[in-house]
Parts: C-alpha cells; sequence; structure tokens
C-alpha cells in the first residue's frame, strides 16, 4: 500500500472538500436554484398584494405612488379595477393595451424566405390571459372563484412566461399582478454563470493556499518527528525551537521536557552503573586483598614458626654447644618479635578502623624521636651501605601522640630502607610552616606509578610492580605499614602524601607545631 506523507494527505482533504462543496453548489444552482426564486418571487407576489389591499383600503385612487414603490420593488405589473373601471396601472401612460394595433401589410417587414411561419404565427396569437381576465373584469364578469388568491404560471410560448395573480380587495375591486419571468430566467443564468466562474477561481485559490498552508501546518510536525527520532536514539542534544504558543507548540515544550528529564535519568542511570561497577570492581579487588592478605599472613606466620619449631627441635634433641645454644635461642627471640610486631600492627589497624583507637596528645621534641629512630634503624641502615641524611632542627616542638607518630616515622623509614638498594640514599627532612612542619623521607630507588599512588594508603594493597617483586626486604612487609600510617595521619587532623622524584621517591606527612 502507497505511503502518503501527511502533507500529501491533508492537501486532498482539503482540495477534495473544496472541489464537492464547489461541485454541490453549482448543482443546488442549475438544478434547485429556478424552483427556490420561482417560489420566492410567488411568496414575494402574495406579500405584495397584501400590501396593495392595505394600501388601498386606506387611501383609495389617492395611494398611487405607495402602490407604485411596491411595484417597482418585486418588478410586477399592477392593475386595479374597482366598479368594472381600471382605476390603476402601473404601466407607462398609466394605460394598457387590451388588443394588439391594428396595422395594416405595409407596417410589417417579414424575414426573407419565413413569410408563410410568419402568417402561421399571426394566426396563432392570442390574448394573453390577465389581458382576457382584464377584460372581463372591465365587463362586469367574475372570475373563477378557483383561481382568485392564486399565484399562477402562464406560457404563451417559449418567448412569454409570466406569472399572474388575480385576488379580490373588497366588494367589486379586484387587483391583477403580473410579473413576466424572461428577466428572473436571466438573472438565474447569470447568477448560475457567476457561480461556475467563482468557484474554478476559488478551486485554483484553494490549490495554492492548500499547498502553502500544508507546507506552513506540517513544518512543525516534521521538526517534532525529527525530535522524537533523535530520541529514540539517545540523543538528547536536538531541543524544540519554535515560538509557536498553540497546541503544537506546547507539544515541543513537553517534548524538550521529556528530553530533559530522559537525559537526567539515562544520566543518573549510567553514574549509577558506573559507581555499582567501580564498587564491584572494588569488591574483586577487596577480595582478592582480603585473599592475599590471608596468604600474606599465612606466610608471615608461617616461616617464622617453621624456624622456631626446627630450632626448638634443634635446642630438644641435639648436643650443642653453650654458644651454639645460645645463637639459637637469639633465632628464636628475634622471629618471635616479628611475629608480635605483625600481630600489634593487625590490632592496631583494626582498633583504627573502629574508631576505638584514642591518641593521647602532648607537647614534645620531634628532634628527639628522630634520635631514637637514629639508633633503632642504624643497623639496618649499615648492613645496606645507606648513604644516611638527616635534615632535623635541633629542637623541633610538635603536638601529638609522640608514640603514635614514632609509628608513622618508623613505617616511613623501613619502608624507604626496604625499597632503597645497597649503597643507595635516604634523607629525612622537616620543613617549618606557618602552623605545622612537613616531614619527608626520601629514598633512593624506583617510582611508584602515579595511578597506583593513591591506593598504596589503604590496607593490605600492595603494587604489582618491579618495586615489589625485586626488593630484598628487611621489615617484612605484609601491607600494612602505610595503611596504619594514613589513618594515624589522619586521626591527628593532618595530612600525608608521596611523590615520584628524578630517581626515588618521597613519602610526607605534616605534623602541628607545639
Amino acid at each position: 500500500m502507497m505511503r502518503l506523507s501527511l502533507r500529501v494527505q491533508s492537501g486532498m482533504y482539503v482540495l477534495s472538500f473544496t472541489l464537492f462543496f464547489i461541485l454541490t453548489l453549482i448543482g443546488a444552482i442549475g438544478f434547485g436554484f429556478n424552483h427556490y426564486f420561482y417560489e420566492s418571487k410567488k411568496d414575494a407576489m402574495m406579500e405584495a398584494s397584501r400590501e396593495i389591499g392595505r394600501i388601498y383600503a386606506e387611501q383609495g385612487r389617492n395611494g398611487e405612488e405607495a402602490i407604485d414603490m411596491v411595484s417597482q420593488n418585486i418588478g410586477v405589473d399592477v392593475l386595479i379595477v374597482d366598479d368594472s373601471q381600471l382605476v390603476y396601472s402601473s404601466r407607462p401612460s398609466r394605460r394598457v393595451w387590451v388588443s394588439p394595433p391594428k396595422m395594416d401589410e405595409n407596417d410589417v417587414v417579414v424575414v426573407v424566405g419565413k413569410e408563410t411561419e410568419a402568417q402561421k404565427h399571426d394566426a396563432n396569437t392570442q390574448m394573453p390571459q390577465h389581458i382576457r381576465e382584464l377584460t372581463d373584469l372591465l365587463h362586469g364578469r367574475e372570475p373563477d372563484a378557483a383561481t382568485i388568491g392564486k399565484v399562477r404560471f402562464y406560457e404563451r410560448d417559449n418567448n412569454f412566461r409570466y406569472f399572474d395573480l388575480v385576488t379580490r380587495m373588497d366588494d367589486g375591486a379586484y387587483l391583477l399582478m403580473i410579473c413576466p419571468l424572461a428577466p428572473m430566467q436571466e438573472s438565474i443564468y447569470l447568477v448560475q454563470k457567476f457561480i461556475v466562474t467563482c468557484g474554478i477561481i476559488w478551486l485554483i485559490i484553494a490549490a495554492v493556499g492548500t499547498v502553502l498552508l500544508t507546507n506552513k501546518m506540517t513544518r512543525p510536525l516534521l521538526e517534532l518527528k525529527s525530535l522524537s527520532a533523535a530520541m529514540t536514539r539517545l540523543d538528547f542534544t536536538k531541543k524544540w525551537q519554535g515560538k509557536r504558543t498553540d497546541e503544537i507548540g506546547e507539544l515541543g515544550t513537553s517534548l524538550n521536557i521529556l528530553s530533559d528529564q530522559l537525559n537526567e535519568a539515562l544520566t543518573a542511570l549510567k553514574q549509577s552503573n558506573e559507581e555499582l561497577q567501580k564498587q564491584l570492581d572494588k569488591a574483586k579487588e577487596v577480595e582478592h586483598m582480603r585473599q592475599s592478605f590471608i596468604f600474606a599472613v599465612s606466610h608471615e606466620l608461617k616461616t617464622p614458626l617453621a624456624i622456631i619449631q626446627g630450632y626448638a627441635e634443634g635446642l630438644d634433641s641435639l648436643h650443642i654447644d653453650e654458644a651454639t645454644r645460645q645463637k639459637y635461642c637469639h633465632v628464636i627471640q628475634s622471629e618471635t618479635v616479628k611475629m608480635d610486631n605483625l600481630v600489634k600492627s593487625l590490632l592496631n589497624l583494626s582498633r583504627l578502623e573502629t574508631g576505638s583507637f584514642k591518641l593521647e596528645k602532648t607537647a614534645f621534641d620531634f628532634a628527639a624521636l628522630t634520635d631514637e629512630a637514629k639508633e633503632r634503624f642504624a643497623n639496618a641502615i649499615h648492613k645496606k651501605g645507606i648513604h644516611m641524611e638527616w635534615h632535623v632542627p635541633d629542637e623541633m616542638t610538635v603536638y601529638g601522640d609522640p608514640e603514635q607518630i614514632d609509628i608513622v616515622l618508623s613505617n616511613f623509614l623501613s619502608n624507604a630502607i626496604d625499597y632503597t638498594p645497597d649503597g643507595g640514599r635516604i634523607a629525612v627532612s622537616c620543613k617549618e610552616q606557618e602552623t605545622n612542619y612537613v616531614v619527608s623521607v626520601y629514598n633512593q630507588g624506583i617510582q611508584i606509578p602515579e595511578e597506583y599512588q593513591p591506593r598504596i594508603w589503604e590496607p593490605f594493597y600492595k603494587v604489582d610492580t618491579a618495586r615489589s617483586r625485586n626488593v630484598r626486604r628487611t621489615f617484612g612487609g605484609h601491607g600494612l605499614g602505610l595503611g596504619i600510617v594514613a589513618a594515624l595521619v589522619k586521626l591527628h587532623g593532618q595530612q600525608y602524601g608521596v611523590r615520584n622524584e628524578a630517581d626515588g621517591v618521597t613519602f610526607w606527612f605534616t605534623i602541628q607545631k607545639g
């Protein structure tokens, strides 16, 4: 089935209706207008007869001018006979020719070849009906009662047709009205011709107007169609730009609102999906980290336990000298300390995450804290041949929990020692600011990729790079140290961070001035 556009359909509807209306009007004028016109004329003659009767009854012969006015208004001849006398005639000179004028053959000229037809026509010439009625009245003969008060149609030949009306106004007073139909038929023909001409012009104007109107009416609909099609493709950038205030304008405004709402809903849905995906990824990562942590903790505990078990069995079963026994006891004690530190780290992290950890803040000398750290890490630094630099003021009073700040500094130092190659360099520096100090621990070595830097502060997170795989650790490395540092610095209301240097990495944290 052929698909027609809305513009074509609208044009066809309008043109079809216009053509139907014009054809109906022409048909009504051609077939029904004669009857309507004649009936209207009869009604007008009846109304005029009543008006003339009223005038004659009130004014008699003095109402001649008023009767002339009525006769001219409806275009009829009016004759009044009273007591067998013609008392009024609307015809020229107030005269009525009751018989043809007598003329001899010299007064008549006949078309060549029509002499016989003309004689036949003259032979068939008869006196008109209204003249016969007038003559009867003038001779005192009463008209047929069945014809009084009725408009009758008479046709003597095709060239002379008329309406005739005889009414009785009073005793002996009669009114005759004669209305020729030839002028009316000519008027009807002119009206029909005028209607047909106007109809053709109207049809042409309607066709042109329909094209222009349908273009104007369907253009915004086509724009709305394009807008809705874009929405089905989830393209919400297109908007209705029309300025109309009618139903189409309201529809365009509604589509704009719908487009904005769908765009917001889809944007929110995308964000929710992205957030959900992040949570799923994080959950997977947490699960991976949990499994890795369990594996790491198990490994961290298994190794010292195996060492302790081996040396304990050696102490129990072998005949060893005193020096060897002391060496075995030192190893067992060292491994026990490592296990104790791991368990303490787990407990501290658990307390920090649950919020049950309480700081005991006080003013203390951070320089003294660094002196203790120097002694504590001197042996490890010496073993790796690390060049250590301390740029700390002789006196540096700060405010915080000394024990926890020492844990922060120790984690940074142990981390720096682990990731500094043999013979490398570590530098500890303090920079004074308006309300606090920035403590930085630089170590020479492999940098941390920037995409991993935000994650290294999360508990159990380990960067799986060459930095972590090619490290000979001195202080273990179970992924809890930096997580504990982040939690403790936050608990102090301070800041922390990490940045890559040209040949290494710098970890830093702030501490409040005392």
